[in-house]
């Protein structure tokens, strides 16, 4: 009696907690499945690269002449110019203006502010020895990720200590940061994205890429004119000029070395490493730092190296790095041989030191005697004198620490704006199957779809299998299969961005169709639910950066990825005998509509889809200053060649209900908008156009009665 008067007790207890009996495993994969869902995607895509970067490797190495490595380099430097967007083919008057001095004794500090792009201002100090006897050599220092840019004191540090051994330094703020921040707000005095200099970088980076281009284009730039600045000095001997920079001024002095020939030295610290290793850890990192198709053409961080090849090249590490060690000396020896083919192995050189991520003084003064050797012929020890920092706000070029609120001018976001968002297809679109084929990577899967059950159970009067099937060798798919009791003619895929779990809740859309009759086929494509994962991290503003990135570079975009994946439900429906004479209809809710217009505009089997909650057009990312969730979407290129709505135009006769359409940054938009942007669709001949608001509490099939 006791015990039963205990159990009630605690059964009491459990419901005034409000614990509910748990429901069905909703989960397709069962425990011990290998490869883990989470990991299957990121597996997957590093095996693809892994190939790639073999094969890259096998072609280097059979290098062995000066003409072999010369058509090599030419190779890589157009590839990096290509990946970036190509640069601007005109340079602009810089406007050079000096904006305060700070007098050091041995060293001043000149406050300038000049011009890369017109009224796309940069902020910039510059280190002028006050000792020996003019022109001197000098330095170009880009700095890496941070708030306050060249005027924090880690970066003042290394100008500082060059200026004191005789070289003219030029260091500026990189967009997004220091003075340069591009969503900044004066109210919130930061910028709007928070305190994180790469999401600034990811924010336009991501929307160069609809473009064809990347963030590494604004960044190269800015670096070849301060080039050209350092070229107008009467202080400094243009003859004479090498390039250092820490982190992401590690990776800009790579890119400048290779694309600028000025440069006579290079000392890139705590970036270079070889992707090999990279994968291995953190992975893929902001938005400049790696390109679309990047494996697939073979280019990695040796081949940027190589191509600054025979100059003086000194490469910079630290041993706790998560730019890993070990990828640093794989890519030295590398480029020691092709310095060899030169003849000049003694000009290449790899110094590393204990300690994190971050250049240090037995660094600083390792770069500093490779410029002393290299720029000035003193072969002497270089060690560094004891110097002072500024306070950061006393090295601002600006009145208010800020261009766009002294200046004003133009940042990377309202240059893409301007010129991204003139890129509209002509309508329209000549051959679309052959360019979202081309620009999305797609290809139709051929494979055995291998069909796994992994039982079953009944679920508010419909039967629910949980199933694995291949998408490709490798690669598989978990999903729901609803079997209603009596089975209308019609069956659905369902896309969910939430994870096909969440449309078998109570009320959710894939449990309402199947209550109405529907077999409905629940999947998570590559990235989405089960498949989710990877790499620590993501979410915010971006999702899943680095897996999304890794595709990128592999040339697997997720678009295309998933389009292969959806295909493949409709294979499985079609091997169950449930696809009938109306086809399948496809239903996604969330951002997984834009895959699923893609899939649906090049496979007939489906009759009809809807799509809620999800992006309005990729004419509207090249217009907005601010997007988010959005990445795993991107298409690199598709800007003027085609938008969503020329693939909703496509399915033309076949029914679209277009309910509750996002903005980039994910707010809602107005019916009579989405109408505006779809007209051309609208307007096709038999077209069923149905743009829809679906109220709370509603279910989809009010809001879609066309499919009772």
């Amino acid at each position: 009696m006791k015990t039963a008067r205990c159990l009630a007790l605690l059964t009491g207890l459990c419901l005034l907690a409000g614990a509910q009996p748990a429901g069905p495993d909703l989960r397709a994969a069962a425990p011990g499945t290998d490869p883990p869902p989470d990991q299957m995607l990121r597996s997957w895509l590093h095996r693809l690269a892994s190939e790639q970067l073999d094969k890259r490797r096998a072609e280097v190495e059979r290098i062995r002449t000066r003409e072999q490595l010369e058509r090599r380099k030419a190779y890589v430097k157009a590839q990096l110019l290509r990946m970036m967007g190509g640069l601007p083919t005109r340079r602009n008057p810089l406007n050079l203006r000096r904006m305060g001095r700070l007098d050091r004794g041995d060293y001043r500090v000149e406050k300038i502010v000049y011009e890369s792009l017109p009224k796309f201002y940069v902020t910039a100090n510059l280190y002028v020895p006050q000792t020996g006897r003019p022109p001197y050599p000098a330095v170009l220092h880009p700095v890496g990720h941070s708030v306050t840019a060249k005027n924090r004191a880690f970066y003042q540090s290394l100008s500082i200590g060059l200026a004191k051994q005789g070289f003219v330094v030029l260091t500026y703020d990189p967009i997004g940061q220091g003075e340069r921040r591009i969503f900044y707000d004066p109210e919130l005095e930061n910028s709007k994205l928070g305190n994180s200099t790469t999401t600034e970088h990811s924010m336009v980076g991501i929307q160069s890429l609809l473009g064809g281009e990347s963030a590494a284009r604004y960044r190269v730039w800015d670096g070849i004119r301060s080039i050209d600045v350092l070229h107008l000095l009467p202080e400094v001997d243009s003859k004479r000029i090498g390039v250092t920079g820490c982190s992401g001024g590690g990776t800009l002095t790579t890119y400048i070395a290779a694309l600028d020939e000025r440069v006579q030295a290079a000392a890139p610290s705590c970036y270079v490493t070889s992707w090999e290793e990279q994968l291995k850890g953190t992975g893929p990192q902001d938005a400049e730092q790696q390109f679309v198709d990047q494996f697939v053409a073979g280019v990695t961080h040796a081949d940027l190296v190589v191509a600054a090849s025979p100059k003086p090249y000194l490469i910079c590490s630290s041993t706790e790095d998560f730019f890993p060690l070990e990828g640093a000396r794989q890519t030295f020896e590398e480029a020691r041989r092709m310095w060899a083919v030169y003849n000049a192995a003694e000009r290449i050189e790899w110094f590393y030191e204990p300690g994190p991520h971050g250049v240090g003084k037995p660094g600083r003064e390792a770069i500093y005697a490779w410029m002393r050797r290299w720029l000035k012929g003193d072969r002497s020890p270089a060690r560094e004198p004891e110097y002072t920092t500024e306070h950061e706000e006393d090295l601002n070029v600006t009145a208010t620490g800020q261009v766009s609120t002294s200046l004003g001018g133009e940042t990377a976001s309202t240059l893409n704006i301007q010129r991204l968002g003139l890129r509209k297809p002509a309508r329209p679109v000549s051959g679309l199957a052959a360019e979202v084929r081309r620009l999305t990577r797609f290809s139709r899967p051929e494979g055995p779809l291998n069909l796994r059950r992994r039982g079953a159970f009944e679920h508010n009067g419909y039967r629910v299998e949980r199933l694995l099937f291949d998408s490709e060798p490798g690669r598989y798919v978990p999903a729901l299969l609803c079997i209603p009791g009596k089975p209308r003619a019609r069956a659905a895929v369902y896309l969910d961005q939430a994870g096909k779990a969440a449309g078998l809740r109570e009320g959710g859309v894939a449990d309402e169709l199947a209550r109405a009759g529907f077999a409905v086929l629940a999947i998570d494509p590559a990235g989405v639910g089960e498949t989710a994962g990877g790499w620590p991290g993501g979410g915010g503003w971006f999702g899943q950066e680095k897996i999304g990135w890794l595709a990128l570079m592999t040339g697997r975009p997720l678009t295309g990825l998933r389009m292969a994946d959806i295909a493949r439900a409709v294979d499985v429906l079609a091997e169950k005998g449930l696809v009938g004479s109306g086809g399948v209809l496809g239903i996604a809710r969330g951002m997984p509509g834009v895959e699923l217009l893609h899939a649906a505009a090049l496979e007939p089997r489906f009759g009809g889809v809807v799509v809620e909650e999800s992006l309005v057009s990729y004419e509207a990312v090249a217009r907005a200053p601010i997007h988010r969730g959005i990445f795993e979407a991107v298409v690199p290129g598709v800007l003027g060649r085609y938008d969503l709505p020329d693939l909703a135009a496509a399915l033309a006769p076949r029914p679209v209900w277009l309910l509750n359409l996002r903005s980039p940054a994910g707010g809602p938009v107005s019916r009579k908008e989405v109408e505006k942007v779809y007209a051309h669709a609208a307007a096709q001949p038999g077209a069923k156009l149905y743009v829809r608001s679906r109220r709370e509490g509603e279910g989809i099939l009010g809001a879609c009665p066309e499919l009772r």
